[in-house]
């Protein structure tokens, strides 16, 4: 045991020479040695000597109580660090530490003085904190110092940030353990959450500073939100969607509950409590107020009016366009006729939920601006421009924009319309979701085939949903339909299988049918076919007798004479009387049958037989016999059935 103390002491002269000593935080050498408190383990690190390698055995030397006792400490293999427990020296002893491997140093001694030479512990922060609202939100936390002598003063210093950042932003001055004074942190926002943290140090030692201190996190006072929009149609048609009142949040990791009022029809007010950052608008909402529940005092509401106003003063010309090589859209806008307190404009993607708006607000006279995010190539996107004032809302009609146009991603999907003939089809189709047409449509494309033909292609404006195909050859056919805008044409949507029926088998029958009407005619007009007559024509066509309720065949035939004048002064002329010529009655007959609607109608002499042929001589009439009597009275119609044996 005496030969392992005297040969690290036979060592120590050889090293002093060779390695003057220095202070264990002073030295640029790679050793560092300091105790942990007052009563505190010993704790020393390295740096790897690179070729040397790391110690295998630390030697310790007292200098002050023990000046010839040195002891060793056993370092195990890859470490680079080690604890010397504190039974193991004296308290404000002074020691000289050096490192060996294999008996040889690797470094210089290291002067250690136990009673300077410590890290004092964290200190304790007190979890109330205390906010002052007089000029500017301040912030006061106590704490307490660690474990120490109290004739020994420590001199602590501490930091804080804001949540979610990563840079600490250092309190001056540096705080004393006597007096102890307490950490303020002044020029605080409110609503918003904050970290601190502390550490110590001896205060003759200006770079031994302990470990800094577990982080303490608060938040200020919560208060009214700034920013309160509106996500929703309240303007216009809503289709069953509500509308949503919206605000951003006011600070960073901050759990704030709100108090609302809604105005209805200017007289009833509805109170309600929400969390961040969204409620429903009540129907017929004119008015709403929102302020943070405990809230600082000195805190206003925030106030925004839901009245919709006339569409003469909003904003109108809005267009939207993007920037090359940037993911930003820019958009402008033409004043109305009023100037506005503010303009407001708001987007959000297609088939987003109403939470997810975004909004920026622009001074009176700013008539454009820069949306700020990713915006992406093929997603639409609904932007809206509105003119707010103290009185109410001026909103323009909402516009849909894409930063890039692309192809469509699917084509329509066809049905037929049961409404037209069979052999004439009438193909609808429905629009294509913004979001999978992923820019404006320019027009669409129709294809069919019909059987083993190649298929045939048209465009279809993209106006219209539905078109007649009146030139679809019969049998089966396939109809599909592609949808393009300016960056192209998308895929052909599902195909629709049609089987029209043949056309022809109708035009062959009502050939026929015409064929077989002609037929009819023709032998309705030959003479083989007068007994048809009467039952195939109207009567007035066929009949030749008239009807004796018109005829004035049986009335006698009477002669207008000229009646006598009067006797007066005439000259007296002798006349020769002479007698008559007799008259036969026959002649009474032929009088009657000279009137010209009867002659017309009724059969002449000839036709029944009275009258023979012409010879020379007087001409007569015969007597009748009775045969012929009763021929004469029958009727077109008995001699056309006596003749029909005949035909």
């Amino acid at each position: 045991m005496r030969g392992a103390w005297a040969a690290p002491c036979r060592l120590l002269p050889l090293l002093l020479l060779l390695f003057p000593p220095t202070s264990a935080e002073g030295s640029t050498g790679p050793l560092r040695c300091y105790g942990v408190g007052p009563l505190g383990n010993l704790n020393c690190s390295w740096e790897s000597l690179g070729d040397l390698g790391a110690p295998s055995t630390l030697h310790l030397q007292s200098q002050k109580y023990h000046s010839n006792r040195t002891w060793t400490v056993a370092v195990p293999a890859g470490q680079s660090w080690v604890t010397i427990p504190r039974e193991q020296f004296t308290t404000s002893d002074e020691l000289l530490i050096w490192g060996t491997k294999a008996g040889q140093p690797l470094w210089p001694p290291v002067f250690v003085n136990l009673e300077t030479q410590m890290k004092p512990e964290a200190p304790q922060l007190d979890p109330d904190v205390d906010f002052s609202e007089d000029d500017s939100l301040e912030a006061t936390i106590q704490w307490s110092p660690p474990a120490w002598p109290p004739h020994k003063v420590l001199v602590c210093q501490f930091h804080y940030r804001r949540c979610q950042q990563m840079a600490w932003t250092l309190l001056e001055p540096e705080l004393k353990s006597i007096p102890l004074d307490p950490v303020k942190i002044q020029d605080l926002e409110v609503a918003t959450g904050y970290e601190v943290s502390g550490r110590c140090r001896m205060e003759k030692e200006e770079s031994l500073w302990g470990e800094w201190s577990p982080i303490l996190s608060f938040q200020t006072l919560p208060s009214a939100p700034k920013d309160v929009w509106i996500s929703g149609n309240l303007c216009g048609s809503q289709n069953g969607q509500k509308s949503l009142l919206l605000w951003k949040a006011p600070g960073h990791s901050v759990q704030v509950s709100y108090r609302l009022w809604f105005q209805v029809q200017g007289q009833e007010l509805i109170l309600q409590e929400a969390p961040c950052c969204s409620s429903p608008i009540p129907a017929q909402a004119e008015w709403v107020a929102v302020s943070a529940i405990n809230a600082t005092s000195w805190e206003p509401l925030t106030n925004l009016s839901l009245v919709c106003l006339g569409s003469g003063s909003a904003p109108h010309g809005v267009v939207v366009s993007s920037i090359a090589g940037s993911t930003e859209l820019l958009v402008t806008w033409q004043q109305g006729s009023e100037e506005p307190q503010e303009h407001v404009v708001d987007w959000a993607q297609d088939g987003e939920p109403l939470e997810n708006l975004r909004w920026v607000r622009l001074p009176p006279g700013n008539l454009s601006a820069l949306l700020p995010g990713n915006f992406e190539g093929g997603v639409p996107y609904r932007i809206t421009v509105t003119a707010v004032s103290p009185g109410g809302l001026y909103p323009a009609p909402s516009v849909w924009r894409f930063r890039e146009e692309l192809a469509p991603l699917v084509g329509p999907a066809l049905w037929r319309l049961q409404d037209g003939p069979p052999e004439i089809p009438t193909i609808a189709w429905g629009e294509i979701p913004r979001h999978q047409l992923r820019g404006h449509l320019t027009h669409y494309t129709l294809c069919a085939q019909s059987g083993t033909r190649p298929s045939v292609c048209m465009n279809v404006s993209g106006s219209v949903q539905k078109i007649t195909l009146p030139n679809l050859p019969w049998g089966p056919c396939e109809l599909w339909m592609m949808a393009s805008t300016i960056a192209g044409q998308g895929p052909p949507g599902p195909s629709l299988h049609l089987h029209l029926p043949d056309n022809t088998l109708k035009l062959s029958i009502l050939l026929w049918g015409l064929i077989l009407m002609g037929c009819c005619m023709t032998l309705a007009i030959s003479r083989r076919c007068l007994h048809l007559w009467y039952k195939v024509l109207p009567r007035w066509v066929w009949e030749k007798v008239p009807d004796p309720a018109n005829s004035n065949s049986s009335q006698p035939h009477v002669e207008e004479v000229p009646q006598a004048q009067p006797p007066g002064d005439l000259p007296i002329l002798e006349v020769e009387e002479m007698e008559p010529l007799p008259v036969t009655e026959p002649l009474q007959a032929s009088s009657r049958l000279d009137s010209g609607y009867e002659k017309h109608f009724l059969p002449t002499p000839e036709e029944l037989g009275l009258v023979g042929p012409p010879s020379p001589g007087p001409r007569f009439w015969p007597e009748l016999t009775p045969g012929q009597e009763r021929g004469a009275h029958l009727t077109a119609e008995d001699r056309l059935r006596e003749t029909e044996p005949l035909a």
